[in-house]
């Protein structure tokens, strides 16, 4: 699953990583790699090649900021997955490829390929190593359905912090290969200083054939902070998608409780959705999970998905990751 190093809300989007490694730090230029490799071990009943795999999964990526004037940054990102199979060829695939300006206090915009605003919110739940966040428009159903969802190419993104709340606007423009004519989002997320933090979006995307639009609105709730002590995060999440002129109504919701503590953390989710209109359920899932940090970016880690749908199976991993 798409791990975040969650906050209560989402911070600029050009956030430094713990762990990332300073290449170049001169005259008010900074550049910074990040990564990660990962190796898991696969028990799932459900795959078409094997019930038991070992996988390997790489990340690469760099951050660089330069000094504009005093207040102003220009900043880029670009992080890709990297196949580590040697069936696939060394294959590349772009996760962010931005720049843009950090203002300071008047917030952060860039332009091109990240997350749209609409995660600030649905990314409350986005907390688990492997699986999880299945119960939203943003990723896409368990069974696979949905128009649009995930990072977007061709954006401009904006960002703007004042005190404990985010305020964040993201405009897509059109896409031949997606099938898009333009998209947009807008979120609103509050921290409260005694933990708790609440959020509201809402998302649309017109096709440009007409025949694949799509509207969505959620709301979260959350307590804590990820990895310090107790964390807890709500998501409601409602979809209307229009397919080939089919208009359907997707409800759904996604529950996380994490609890760390020294070097070990326990984790646990519930991810539900349903299409109220033909009365289908499209995920239906508990998840178990354990982590153990050897290091700060060394850990270990087990994650169960219990799959309630009917002819699931159900699934687990066994892995070792080393975050730089």
């Amino acid at each position: 699953m798409k791990k975040t190093i969650l906050a209560v809300v989402i911070p600029a989007l050009f956030a430094a990583s713990a762990n990332a490694a300073v290449i170049y730090d001169k005259d008010g230029s900074n550049v910074e790699m990040t990564g990660r490799a990962k190796a898991n071990f696969y028990n799932d009943a459900a795959s078409s090649e094997s019930s038991s795999t070992i996988n390997g999964d790489v990340r690469l990526g760099f951050k660089a900021s330069t000094a504009i004037t005093d207040d102003i940054k220009g900043i880029a990102r670009v992080e890709w997955q990297v196949a580590a199979q040697s069936s696939e060829d060394g294959k590349f695939n772009v996760r962010h490829a931005y720049a843009g300006f950090d203002a300071g206090n008047y917030g952060t915009i860039v332009f091109g390929q990240t997350e749209t605003a609409f995660y600030d919110v649905v990314g409350a739940t986005d907390v688990f190593n492997e699986w999880g966040s299945y119960g939203n428009s943003y990723w896409g159903y368990r069974d696979g359905s949905t128009n649009f969802g995930g990072r977007q190419e061709g954006q401009a993104v904006y960002h703007v912090n004042y005190g404990g709340l985010t305020a964040g606007l993201s405009y897509i423009s059109s896409n031949d290969s997606t099938n898009l004519d333009y998209g947009y989002a807008g979120a609103l997320t509050y921290a409260f200083d005694f933990g708790l933090g609440i959020g509201a979006t809402a998302q649309k995307f017109e096709s440009l054939d007409g025949l694949a639009d799509q509207q969505d609105w959620a709301i979260d709730a959350t307590w804590g902070s990820y990895g310090d002590g107790l964390y807890l995060a709500g998501l409601y999440n409602q979809s209307k998608q229009e397919t080939s002129g089919v208009e359907e109504k997707i409800k759904s919701y996604e529950l996380a409780a994490l609890y760390f503590q020294d070097n070990w953390g326990l984790l646990s989710g519930f991810n539900y959705s349903k299409n109220d209109d033909t009365d289908t359920e499209l995920t239906n899932e508990f998840i178990l999970g354990a982590q153990y940090n050897f290091t700060s970016n060394f850990f270990t880690y087990t994650e169960y998905l219990f799959d309630q749908r009917d002819n699931a199976d159900d699934q687990w991993t066994l892995a070792l990751q080393y975050n730089f």
